[in-house]
């Protein structure tokens, strides 16, 4: 590979976990080099592709705001506040939450540290979570054991996004370590998920049908697949509903558009090369 590809930052495309850049990004970067000085609404929209999850409950919706943002080259979000109403923000981020998605998994959290802590289901719990929790979560963890409440505790450093040392418990449970750290309320399988992981902690082994972080199911895949050849064809200056939300044909546009048609790609597995790029754009700020 060639020796300046060492020199490319990956920084970028850290959602897709490449170690090495491969030639799609090579050519990607040699058309940001022509670019020069990327004005703050490109480098924001560039951060919102390097924050694209295909597992994320909106990533339709994520997908299509990238698309309108590059068309209007204006960004109607600052990406600092992405994730604010996630639980990892605090016990009360999910007032902030409209889908009721982030409420529910501070529930699960609550209830958590409620069983870790060795205390009984309350009667009446004062913030409000349903009984009906309490006993879903009780009765699906069982008979309390150091490694079980090892293991909740991991599962809660996972919801809370927060960094513990745990090298021996990874060690005895590796398969199931990995399974919580695949555990977050933002997947579109919540709430399953946190139910199988813990089902999973409560029987000391990982779920066989487990969807976690980074899986995609057959609509994601089929959806991925859609966006992928429709910003392709704008690539290739073919007329789609897409490509009328794109509009003008920029080389700052065709760029952007080239990060996020190799972002969705690599998300959802495919191995087809994206089209090659034209960089027939023009730049205009």
């Amino acid at each position: 590979m060639d020796k300046r590809s060492e020199e490319i930052p990956l920084e970028p495309w850290a959602n897709i976990g490449f170690e090495q850049p491969d030639f799609e990004i090579i050519e990607i970067y040699r058309l940001e080099q022509r670019i020069g000085s990327l004005p703050q609404v490109a480098q924001d929209i560039r951060n919102l592709i390097t924050r694209l999850e295909i597992c994320h409950f909106k990533f339709k919706h994520h997908v299509l705001r990238i698309i309108e943002s590059i068309g209007r080259m204006e960004i109607d979000i600052n990406p600092d506040s992405i994730g604010s109403a996630h639980p990892r923000c605090g016990e009360n981020a999910w007032r902030a939450d409209k889908t009721g998605r982030s409420r529910k998994g501070q529930e699960y959290i609550w209830v958590l540290q409620t069983w870790l802590s060795g205390e009984k289901p309350p009667e009446e719990d004062p913030r409000g979570i349903p009984e009906k929790l309490f006993e879903e979560v009780y009765s699906s963890l069982g008979e309390r054991s150091k490694h079980k409440e090892a293991l909740v505790s991991a599962l809660l450093d996972r919801l809370l996004y927060l960094e513990t040392e745990r090298k021996a418990l990874e060690e005895q449970f590796e398969s199931l370590i990995y399974q919580i750290d695949r555990t977050d309320i933002c997947h579109y399988a919540f709430p399953e998920n946190i139910k199988k992981t813990i089902e999973a902690i409560g029987e000391l082994k990982p779920s066989p049908d487990f969807e976690g972080c980074s899986s995609h199911d057959e609509e994601h895949q089929i959806m991925a697949l859609h966006y992928v050849m429709e910003l392709n064809a704008w690539l290739h200056g073919e007329i789609s509903e897409t490509s009328r939300m794109l509009g003008e044909r920029t080389l700052l546009k065709e760029w952007l558009v080239a990060c996020l048609a190799k972002t969705i790609k690599e998300l959802a597995w495919f191995e087809e090369n994206i089209l090659e790029l034209s960089g027939s754009g023009e730049l205009s700020n």
